[in-house]
């Protein structure tokens, strides 16, 4: 990259490019509530989490912060490898998922906080060795204040991670299937280019997921994607059943995939400077 090239970019504002892109794909906004009885079943074989924490400088000295850490099917993976850790998450029902599964497990160095992303401060918060936040980002507006304090709370690292772009195919066939309009989002390169202007030089990695999602039966199928999509009209409900009879496989698990949906996630991460 030519310097004068460089010089351009550091210009351009990217959080207005961020939430210019957050607009387009805006939906209405989602009760988490609704589905957290239901949300740890839905991950149950998802190899996302271990994926994540193999790329995560863990000691047993670290707090951590798990911030949307929803019913904590990564929280409780990271706590056992920690001094302690805090989910914190808007969902009472997430969190209370959390705590009860926490329970059963035998661990006790978890606690919860219920709090808006939007409401994190510096003040009230604190300070903790780690700041993980999980596909919890795409759709904060003031993006640029929440990186900052997110900065600001970290002692060693945070860690970031956010959807990508390699199953926008799919997605954009299943939305047309169910007469919704496809919103792809804000691409991760945004986020690394507004830390930059920041001062905040982070690492990329692209997560190896090899598991695809699975689904115990199309009536969970059709769920997950009311949920994503919104409410659907009978007649593209029905077609969209049809739509995954015809492309969904069985695995070895019995449990219904389709090749073409496997997670795509981005790791962004950064070493907070002393």
């Amino acid at each position: 990259m030519r310097i004068e090239d460089e010089i351009k970019i550091d210009k351009i504002d990217w959080e207005h490019v961020w939430q210019k892109s957050i607009k387009k794909g805006l939906r209405k906004e989602k009760n988490w509530d609704d589905i957290a009885k239901d949300y740890g079943k839905w991950l149950e074989n998802d190899d996302y989490p271990d994926k994540l924490i193999e790329n995560m400088k863990l000691s047993p000295d670290d707090t951590v912060l798990d911030i949307g850490c929803a019913e904590g099917t990564i929280s409780r993976k990271i706590a056992k490898r920690v001094k302690s850790l805090t989910g914190l998450d808007k969902s009472k029902l997430m969190l209370e998922e959390l705590n009860k599964k926490a329970l059963e497990e035998g661990l006790n160095n978890i606690k919860t906080i219920q709090m808006d992303i939007n409401d994190i401060n510096h003040n009230d918060i604190g300070d903790y060795d780690i700041i993980l936040a999980s596909r919890c980002l795409n759709g904060i507006s003031n993006i640029r204040d929440t990186l900052i304090t997110l900065n600001e709370i970290a002692n060693k690292y945070v860690y970031i991670t956010v959807f990508g772009s390699s199953s926008h195919k799919y997605k954009k066939e299943k939305s047309e299937i169910a007469g919704k309009p496809f919103k792809a989002g804000t691409d991760y390169i945004v986020l690394v280019l507004l830390l930059k202007s920041l001062g905040i030089e982070a690492n990329v990695i692209q997560l190896e997921c090899e598991n695809l999602k699975e689904y115990h039966d199309i009536n969970e199928a059709i769920d997950r994607s009311v949920w994503r999509l919104g409410e659907l009209e009978e007649e593209r409900e029905m077609a969209l059943r049809e739509y995954f009879k015809e492309i969904f496989e069985k695995n070895e698990r019995g449990n219904w995939v389709n090749p073409k949906d496997k997670t795509d996630l981005v790791l962004i991460w950064w070493k907070k400077e002393e």
